[in-house]
């Protein structure tokens, strides 16, 4: 399912805002920032088409894929939201990238990336648990007579 690479991209986008926190201390933040905005906006773009991916699956999953969806969904928009106005503050306002509002933003938002991460993993762990219960490939072996 789209679950496992999602996690895997949230945090990647955690690390593209770690990275941006990390450069915005130098007085040379926006030069390095232009690369790695490029990737985060690509990050961004990929949440967003994931998110439409579970919406059209949705109608042919589980009901505890379901509800997965129903929950990660709009955080994964919100975040991809808030993203992007990162993106766009930090367009409109390159010189300012060391103030103390922007890196609690970037803060912030890295923090969610990496909560959302966690949580997804966790239904990916919870899916690949339940698969297992409905559809054991090793039948138990026990002995007959009792123990």
């Amino acid at each position: 399912m789209f679950l496992e690479s999602g996690a895997q991209l949230l945090t990647e986008l955690k690390n593209d805002m770690e990275t941006m926190d990390f450069f915005s201390g130098s007085e040379f933040a926006w030069q390095n920032h232009a690369s790695i905005v490029n990737e985060f906006k690509d990050h961004i773009d990929v949440i967003r088409r994931q998110v439409t991916k579970l919406d059209d699956v949705r109608s042919t999953a589980s009901s505890w894929q379901k509800t997965t969806i129903d929950r990660i969904g709009p955080l994964l928009q919100e975040l991809a939201s808030d993203a992007e106005a990162l993106i766009n503050r930090i367009n409109q306002n390159p010189k300012r990238l060391n103030g103390g509002e922007y890196k609690d933003y970037i803060k912030v938002n890295a923090d969610l990336a990496g909560e959302l991460a966690a949580l997804v993993g966790n239904f990916v762990d919870y899916g690949r648990t339940r698969q297992q219960l409905e559809h054991p490939t090793n039948k138990l072996d026990l002995p007959s007579g009792g123990f």
